[in-house]
Parts: C-alpha cells; structure tokens; sequence
C-alpha cells in the first residue's frame, strides 16, 4: 500500500508541475493585448509644446500636440534622434499620422519651434 501512495504522489506532483509550467510558457509565449490610455512626455518647464493625446486605430497611430510643437520623431529604439535625423516629421496643425505595427513598442519625441526635444514617450500598441 506504501508503494501506491508513493506512486500517486509522483504523478501527482509531477501533473502538477507540468501545469504550472505550461501555464508560464504559455504567459510568455502569447503576445501581449494590454494597453494604456495615459501617455506622458517629459518637457522642459520652459517647453509649451505638449503630447495632448493619441489614438492607434487600424494600423495608423495618430499624435495630437499642443503648444509650438513642430516635428515629431517615432522609433522602436530609445536612443534620442539627433536634428537632422530621419525620423523627424513635420506636425502639421497639431496633429501627426504615422503607420504602425501592431504589439510593438515605440518611443515619440516632439521638437518645439526653437529646436528643443522632449525626453521620450514610449507606447505599446495592441490589435486596434
């Protein structure tokens, strides 16, 4: 009897372990359908130009400013662009449209029209 108990108790354990392990890998492996309805870009105290909202629809992310926000630059990478990078795009009466890949991350800089950069915003898009 000894020898049946001890053998329920491995199966057991060892059904157990490999639930919980499926489980984690399937957490891991599945992409990530979660989002956030607040966006934040840092600005200097003196810079008025601000990320008013965004709205990621049908592949297009579409960015909203305020302020003298001029151009906009969208990575996948943190790395700050530098002026003349190719990134920049102009903002055209506060408002900005670029295509976008769903489940990616991305990080948005704006420029105001005396050339000073917010730090970045980054933004995970989901199956919109």
């Amino acid at each position: 009897m000894k020898n049946n108990n001890k053998t329920t108790f491995i199966i057991v354990s060892g059904i157990l372990v490999l639930v919980v392990f499926t489980f984690v890998a399937t957490i891991n492996i599945l992409p990530k359908i979660t989002s956030s309805d607040s966006y934040f870009v840092k600005v200097e105290d003196d810079m008025s130009a601000k990320v008013e909202a965004l709205e990621i629809k049908n592949g297009k992310m579409t960015v909203i400013t305020s302020g003298d926000a001029i151009e906009y630059c969208v990575k996948s990478t943190k790395s700050t662009p530098t002026d003349n990078a190719l990134c920049w795009k102009k903002i055209e009466n506060n408002k900005a449209t670029i295509s976008v890949y769903d489940y990616e991350k991305y990080y948005i800089w704006i420029k105001n029209i005396e050339g000073k950069v917010s730090s970045p915003m980054s933004v995970n898009t989901n199956d919109n």
